[in-house]
């Protein structure tokens, strides 16, 4: 990338467009905890009580027929 774009090397990567990224041997991770934080401070629910994801881990998401028909130039 370097013979294509003018870079400078500034250490490891941690943010990039507001994702915090952590890299391992075990690979790379992306998360907003940092964001999540923030609007928790923001609307004064630091003290919110977490919850799990209401939708079952093994559940596969597949295409909704009816949407094939929503007008795409549109948006």
């Amino acid at each position: 990338m370097q013979d294509e774009f003018e870079m400078s090397m500034m250490g490891e990567l941690k943010f990039f467009l507001g994702l915090q990224i952590v890299q391992s041997d075990e690979g790379i991770k992306i998360h907003q905890t940092k964001y999540t934080k923030e609007l928790l401070q923001k609307f004064k629910m630091e003290d919110a009580k977490p919850t799990k994801t209401p939708m079952h881990p093994s559940t596969t998401l597949g295409l909704d027929e009816d949407s094939l028909d929503v007008e795409s130039m549109m948006y």
